[in-house]
């Protein structure tokens, strides 16, 4: 196993040159924003680099700087940080020459380009401790300075290959998008158990919903730590923060295949693991998956289109997240059984899509009623005396009957996204999907793999 990974570290450890470049990046823009800050007669904040840069865990093709600046929160506000900020930031980058965009996390910050990195300029408080902080990104000092202190130097690899890992299985990220692995819980999984190897072996013991991981023992034993985050699938204490969840995020479906891959890696490691698809298939290849589905195989596939109206990813992804959950749990408990559903959303944020998959969407539906022996037999034969067929009483005894549904699936969804009534989501179309031709909203790359994925969900295959 060693040997694989050492190849795999190989490919992706950061040699020395392009630290090097990294740090003095850094400086610049330390220097532009600070030049630009005195101009104004801005005071009272601190320049500080972050994230996996100043820990050193990042991935040598995968980087962002992330240059957070820590203003006096007796001085400055919330709203300051929000409107101000950007505007003073933003500016002082334009004139430096260099183009922004404004992104949002918990609050909006600034990211830019130079050198092909990707430069995140991020606003907090400056607070003594965590118990302090006023907005979530105010923690972040604490986590990087207690990763510099715990992590070893051999560890910091080790990091790298668990990232390196999550990401191809698309596991890593604590964004609603991901619900995954954050790069921080990531370091506080390398520093409990020491090594990848370790962490993928122990992973096999977690329980969902009964383990914690206390690094620095804040509570007395593991059942009074599940009692307080109950809800939570995994959990990780947050070292500098006992009333944190570091894995508050991951989800109970990415929880799940994290151990099923630690457990197939370990019985049988391989590169294969590492492997990267680059692979971008055709339109003819989809439309050929699409054919298959809905025709050979006789499933039912709906497309719900929206413009998107409020450009924050993390809003848009949760709204996405809560219309899935109830189409899929509405359409089950109308009689259809939804077997997969999934959503994208353009680069631009301007589109977005999800499809639904049902194992098929006939008119007629097979109602299984109670034992024709129970008391609730003759309200099961009352309700149904107009199906198609029956009610029958069948070799087991129950009730059964063949009926025409009451309501098609279309109209299941369009009365389900009216209750909701996303603020980020403007419905387009619901339509049922006969060819490529209906789900085609967009010519990004990412738009025909997901389009794969969604159609053929066999990327185990390659590790099995």
């Amino acid at each position: 196993m060693r040997e694989i990974l050492n190849k795999v570290l190989t490919n992706i450890k950061p040699d020395e040159k392009i630290k090097h470049i990294l740090i003095k990046t850094y400086n610049k823009f330390h220097e532009i924003i600070q030049s630009c800050y005195s101009q104004i007669g801005l005071q009272s904040y601190e320049i500080t680099l972050q994230g996996s840069v100043a820990k050193d865990t990042f991935l040598k093709n995968d980087v962002d700087i992330d240059i957070f600046i820590l203003f006096d929160p007796s001085k400055y506000s919330i709203d300051w940080l929000n409107k101000d900020f950007i505007e003073i930031t933003s500016n002082c980058l334009r004139n430096s020459g260099y183009n922004v965009i404004i992104e949002y996390a918990s609050h909006p910050y600034v990211v830019t380009y130079d050198n092909s990195f990707e430069i995140n300029i991020v606003p907090a408080f400056r607070v003594s401790e965590p118990s302090k902080i006023i907005s979530a990104v105010d923690r972040t000092p604490f986590h990087t300075a207690y990763i510099k202190h715990k992590l070893c130097e051999e560890c910091k690899d080790e990091v790298r290959l668990l990232k390196y890992f999550l990401k191809l299985w698309n596991l890593y990220g604590a964004e609603i998008k991901t619900q995954g692995f954050s790069g921080y819980l990531v370091e506080l999984l390398i520093i409990a158990y020491k090594s990848f190897e370790n962490t993928l072996k122990n992973s096999l013991m977690w329980r969902a919903y009964k383990t914690c991981i206390d690094i620095e023992g804040y509570y007395k034993n593991e059942k009074e730590c599940r009692k307080k985050f109950e809800n939570d699938v995994l959990v990780v204490i947050d070292p500098v923060d006992a009333n944190r969840n570091a894995a508050s995020a991951l989800s109970l479906k990415n929880f799940s295949m994290f151990k099923l891959l630690a457990r197939l890696f370990l019985e049988n490691p391989s590169e294969k693991f590492f492997e990267e698809n680059h692979s971008i298939p055709s339109e003819n290849n989809v439309s050929i998956l699409i054919q298959d589905r809905t025709l050979r195989e006789g499933l039912c596939y709906i497309t719900i289109i929206f413009d998107i109206v409020k450009k924050i990813p993390d809003v848009i992804w949760g709204q996405l997240r809560r219309i899935q959950n109830s189409i899929r749990n509405t359409l089950n408990e109308q009689g259809f059984q939804c077997t997969f559903i999934d959503s994208w959303i353009d680069t631009n944020l301007t589109k977005a899509i999800s499809i639904v998959e049902l194992y098929e969407c006939r008119d007629y539906e097979y109602r299984i009623g109670p034992p024709a022996y129970d008391p609730e037999a003759i309200n099961f034969l009352r309700k149904n005396k107009d199906s198609v067929i029956g009610p029958w009483v069948n070799e087991n005894g129950r009730l059964v009957c063949i009926r025409k549904r009451k309501r098609k699936p279309e109209d299941i969804i369009k009365d389900v996204l009216n209750q909701i009534s996303p603020s980020s989501l403007r419905l387009v179309e619901i339509k049922r999907i006969s060819s490529i031709h209906d789900v085609l909203i967009s010519d990004e790359k990412s738009f025909i793999v997901w389009l794969r994925k969604v159609f053929e969900r066999k990327q185990l295959n390659k590790v099995i």
